[in-house]
């Protein structure tokens, strides 16, 4: 157990019954996010719930399958207080409820790449989670409503991995597949990009071309033709894009 934090200072949480991972992660956080510290640790949620009494964390990293109380059921009791980073083996569960407005999860064996990716993201937001985990669980056995896309699974092999759609700079036609680009990867799946686009949140994805569909927070230029069409530049990659006219004229009326 760490020291416990002055009672009104910012502190983080850290839930998991398997002593080795939980000193692993710890190591990785304190790493990774040295601004989360001071770091509280607990093996169940009974334990958890002690440390948090009076003082909740401002994050909680939360494994899912825990002794008694289970993670999602700790998360339940911290939701509002904080914001709730899961750890979990078990990926089909967890993606279906992060897609409905978790922070992020961790994918057991967990990585320190992936530790500072998440760290990266918590940076960028303030306060609690603004989605309950009441909201999640019952949105996971509520009739199926559309919602957007945040996380897409891609396989590579025997791996799974699991990207973040706000990470995806353009989405490619391929095929009956479809190319995902990020900054620092490149992944394929399955699904075609006509299926693919009603998924994906109009305010900040625009398809340009009838095989590509960009991000809007990724464009950097837009240079016109002599026929109505263009060139699309990226921020963080030199990848180009193809404009045809039709689509050109929607992006320019919408921009505007």
């Amino acid at each position: 157990m760490r020291e416990a934090p002055d009672s009104k200072a910012p502190w983080t949480l850290l839930v998991e019954d398997e002593p080795r991972l939980r000193e692993q992660l710890l190591t990785m956080l304190s790493t990774c996010a040295p601004e989360l510290a001071p770091f509280r640790t607990a093996s169940s949620g009974e334990e958890a719930l002690a440390l948090c009494e009076g003082h909740p964390p401002r994050v909680a990293f939360l494994d899912i399958r825990l002794p008694g109380m289970s993670g999602m059921d700790l998360g339940i009791a911290l939701a509002g207080h904080a914001r709730l980073v899961f750890v979990t083996a078990y990926d089909a569960f967890a993606v279906q409820a992060f897609e409905q407005g978790a922070v992020d999860y961790l994918l057991k064996p967990v990585s320190e790449a992936r530790v500072a990716q998440c760290a990266a993201r918590l940076r960028t937001l303030a306060g609690p989670s603004s989605a309950t985990l009441e909201q999640i669980l019952g949105a996971l056995t509520a009739p199926p409503r559309m919602t957007y896309l945040r996380w897409i699974t891609a396989s590579r092999g025997r791996k799974t991995h699991f990207v973040a759609v706000d990470d995806v700079f353009c989405f490619k036609s391929d095929s009956k597949y479809t190319r995902i680009l990020c900054a620092d990867a490149e992944y394929l799946i399955e699904e075609p990009l006509k299926q693919l686009v009603p998924r994906l949140d109009p305010s900040q994805f625009r398809q340009v071309h009838r095989s590509a569909v960009v991000n809007l927070r990724e464009v950097l230029l837009v240079e016109r033709d002599d026929v109505g069409g263009g060139q699309l530049s990226f921020r963080r990659h030199a990848e180009t894009v193809r404009i045809s006219a039709p689509f050109m004229r929607e992006l320019k009326s919408f921009l505007v």
